[in-house]
């Protein structure tokens, strides 16, 4: 049974805590939709009935106006009661206004009261939207949004099935007028379950939106803050569009469908079928594309996926009915547009709609959701009634013209629908931003801040003499001060006395001189810098030189990159340099080097180039997009790793050692994209993602979602969504196949991948945790690393074989004695080496804070 329920949440797209706060949403919206769908099929037949068809835009009109009322005395309460008792007011309103009004219908039949009743479709509409799409959008977060809006209202389409198609059955023993008592017993069962979800998750729905604001930060959403706000306009518009399309396409579907079915029980059963088979489509929209659509080309594509549907088919009805005219393919052509209206607008387009919202504060959320249902949906049914009411007064006008109206509509909504994706992902960006200085002003407001400790200077003026004087002064900082003053020097001999400082036995005195060297600029003083970025203890201060003398030392620094006999990391740290200083000169170097045969030294190539602002010529796409699938491909091996290690635990210290080594990566990765791309975007999305802000995690992923391109998305995605590990390997194993290894393999896995890959640390680790965690003997793969050209890596298995086999540790100590190198490593592990002496280990000893293999103490 376990088995079955574990299959049923994946193929429904559930995952673990989710189930019970889903099946609750999917109950309302099921007893939501058998009383909506029953509702509209009994009260629009009844209004077809008793009124023509030129009394359709004024129940339009109506209906807009009905709504817009309603909406401005819900805006009124917003000020005065909390989002709960507001929702719960309104279901209370619809299921006693509905009463009362079936109620009056019932002791005699009046037009006027069908007429009321058919505007009450519209109140439906408005009051579902609210209670239902804001209390979801509160309860659910924006990635469970995605993947869980279109899903929550499957009951809907389940209860719209059974309720149009029992319809026809129904007529068989009560009349029309009887199905609206249906209506009220599932509505009577929504206020129930309703008030208990309210009850179940009050905690996240107390808030008050309007408390929630700060007037500093978010201005107070007026009528006229949509005019000022331009993604609050483009949501505005997109609520409209719809709304305006359904009561255009629904006025042009009825006046066909009356011609066709003049008999009232005739008519309800075509409807009751017709909009049955929409509900069959939707369901199975909703069920195995929605998701599949969305987490492939994003929300765009539920937003676009409708207008550009009406816009073919109204295409071919306008043109077909203006030559054969109003026949049945032209009603057939008319049905097809309402079906998109009714399937692919309530399956995809709605949830696609409400996701929209997630990004935007959530105060502001709930009045926007108010603002849109009552102000730019209700103009929605205004507007159109008001155009039909005067265009199909006017003679000439026919239904064939008014479909060429709505086609020029159609292209217009899609050209807006295209638009949402820049102002979607914008407001995403705005929110990550947002949050990000929440966190900070909490940092700064922290009082454990320590204040930095600066090195103490001296603005004494010493004349030049005295500065010579200086230079050979037995006091450390006397010296130091004349280095100090040199820096500051415009005497051509001044940089003499720098090079002799540079020689200086304190290093605290050359470190002076390294800066007073950079800051002086002289050419003389160069090869001097350069030749410090070779000793370890002073490679940073000597780069920031460099870095403070600029452009004119890059053509220098390229020949020494050229010229240097060690490779790896002198490379590594010139080319950052001349990424760093910039210019036309760096830009040239940096785009000859973009193919370097040394990963870690093209790293910083694409690192200066993004920082440069270079986007990849077409000549250097095809080599950006290569080394992007590289990175991609590293990712996707680092997740295997950690997918085959989990057995050791989260907290292991390779499990640790590999989540760092994807920090690493990702920056890579994103450096080469916004190369490639040439969008900022991609440097705060790899921050982000580098330093897990699980808060504000979702936006970050949903902004990467609206930005990476198609070209890569599908390879990229999968390893950032939220899905368990194993899904993330297998959604990229049809481009990046991983083979399943035991722990010892995947920890020999790591220590044999290329030392151009990954980085020495995680080989360290490797090697320090294989003994403990593989069967078999592990003597050969520790003699073979025992001469890596890193010495770190060389050191650590070194280490680890004097723990294991001490016998052929003494025998390879003495065959090493011939290479100068490699003795002095051998020499330092047989002389008692702890392991808090390794090389390595200042950067690995973190994740060994909790366990150690047996062999360390």
């Amino acid at each position: 049974m376990q088995v079955q329920r574990n299959t049923i949440a994946k193929l429904l797209s559930l995952q673990a805590g989710e189930e019970e706060t889903v099946w609750l949403f999917v109950a309302y919206s099921l007893l939501m939709g058998a009383a909506g769908a029953v509702f509209f099929t009994a009260t629009t037949s009844l209004f077809l009935i008793n009124f023509d068809r030129t009394q359709m835009p004024l129940a339009f009109m109506a209906s807009g106006s009905l709504v817009y009322i309603l909406g401005q005395a819900v805006k009124g309460l917003r000020q005065r009661a909390s989002f709960v008792r507001v929702n719960g007011y309104l279901l209370v309103f619809l299921l006693l206004s509905i009463g009362g009004l079936v109620l009056v219908g019932s002791s005699g039949a009046n037009k006027w009261l069908y007429f009321m009743l058919f505007l009450w479709n519209r109140v439906f509409v408005f009051v579902n939207g609210i209670t239902f799409w804001a209390t979801a959008g509160r309860i659910f977060k924006l990635s469970q949004s995605k993947r869980l809006f279109s899903f929550i209202s499957t009951g809907e389409v389940v209860a719209s099935i059974f309720s149009y198609f029992s319809v026809p059955l129904l007529l068989k023993v009560m009349s029309t007028h009887d199905l609206l008592f249906i209506c009220l017993f599932f509505l009577l069962l929504c206020v129930g379950l309703m008030a208990f979800i309210y009850r179940k998750f009050g905690e996240r729905l107390a808030l008050s939106p309007l408390a929630a604001v700060s007037p500093e930060t978010v201005p107070a959403l007026a009528d006229d803050s949509v005019n000022r706000k331009p993604y609050y306009r483009l949501l505005a518009l997109l609520a409209f569009m719809p709304v305006f399309g359904l009561i255009y396409v629904e006025y042009l579907f009825t006046v066909l469908s009356k011609e066709i079915f003049p008999n009232k029980e005739v008519l309800a059963s075509f409807l009751g079928i017709f909009f049955g088979i929409c509900a069959v489509i939707e369901l199975l929209i909703k069920s195995f594309l929605y998701n599949q659509l969305i987490s492939t080309y994003s929300i765009r594509t539920g937003i676009i996926l409708l207008p550009l549907g009406l816009a073919g088919s109204f295409a071919l009805g306008s043109i077909y009915g203006t030559f054969y005219g109003t026949t049945s393919l032209f009603f057939a052509l008319m049905a097809v547009s309402r079906f998109l209206m009714s399937s692919v607008r309530k399956a995809i387009s709605e949830p696609a709609f409400q996701v929209l919202f997630q990004p935007i504060p959530l105060a502001e959320r709930t009045s926007l959701q108010s603002y849109i249902e009552s102000v730019p949906k209700a103009l929605g049914s205004l507007l159109p009634g008001l155009l039909l009411l005067l265009l199909t007064n006017v003679g000439f006008i026919d239904l064939v013209e008014l479909s060429y109206l709505f086609l020029a509509i159609a292209v217009g909504w899609s050209v807006l629908a295209f638009r949402v994706q820049a102002g979607y992902r914008d407001m995403l960006q705005l929110a990550v931003l947002r949050s990000i200085r929440s966190a900070d002003s909490a940092d700064e407001a922290s009082p454990e801040t320590e204040p930095t400790e600066a090195r103490p200077t001296t603005a004494t003026a010493f004349t030049f003499q005295e500065i010579e004087t200086l230079v050979s002064s037995d006091q450390t900082e006397g010296r130091i001060r004349a280095a100090e003053a040199l820096g500051r020097s415009d005497r051509y001999h001044a940089y003499k006395h720098l090079l002799t400082l540079l020689q200086d036995a304190e290093p605290s005195v050359r470190r002076v001189a390294l800066e007073a060297a950079g800051q002086s600029g002289r050419s003389e003083l160069w090869p001097s810098l350069l030749e410090h970025l070779r000793m370890p203890a002073y490679q940073e201060v000597a780069g920031s030189a460099l870095c403070a003398i600029g452009e004119p030392v890059v053509p220098t620094l390229i020949r020494f990159f050229n010229q240097s006999q060690k490779v790896g990391e002198l490379q590594i740290r010139v080319a950052g340099i001349i990424g760093e200083i910039g210019g036309e000169t760096s830009l040239r170097f940096l785009r000859t080097t973009l193919n370097h045969p040394i990963l870690a030294v093209r790293h910083q190539v694409f690192n200066g180039l993004k920082r440069l602002r270079h986007r990849a010529t077409v000549t250097e796409r095809s080599h950006v997009l290569e080394q992007i699938d590289e990175q991609i491909a590293l990712l996707v091996w680092v997740a295997a790793a950690r997918l085959d290690l989990n057995a050791l635990g989260e907290s292991s210290p390779i499990a640790r050692a590999l989540c760092e080594e994807e920090k690493r990566v990702i920056p890579n990765l994103f450096n080469r994209l916004a190369v490639l791309y040439g969008d900022d975007r991609f440097d705060l999305i790899s921050e982000l993602l580098t330093h897990q802000v699980d808060d504000i995690r979702e936006y970050v992923i949903e902004l990467l979602t609206t930005t990476v391109p198609d070209e890569v998305k599908s390879d990229l995605l999968p390893l950032f969504t939220d899905m368990p590990l194993l899904e993330q390997v297998r959604r990229c194993s049809v481009n990046y196949p991983q083979q399943q290894l035991s722990v010892g393999q995947r920890l020999r896995d790591i220590i044999n991948k290329d030392f151009n890959a990954i980085s020495s640390q995680l080989k360290a680790v490797a090697l320090l945790e294989l003994p403990e965690n593989d069967s078999a003997d592990p003597t050969t793969l520790l003699v073979a690393h025992t001469i890596a050209p890193d010495e770190g890596v060389a050191e650590t298995a070194l280490y680890v074989l004097k723990q294991v086999n001490p016998a052929r540790f003494a025998e390879l100590v003495r065959q090493m004695q011939t290479d100068s190198e490699r003795a002095a490593i051998s020499r330092r592990v047989a002389d008692g080496l702890e392991p808090e002496q390794l090389r390595l280990w200042p950067f690995i000893q973190s994740w060994y804070a909790d366990k150690q293999p047996s062999y360390v103490h």
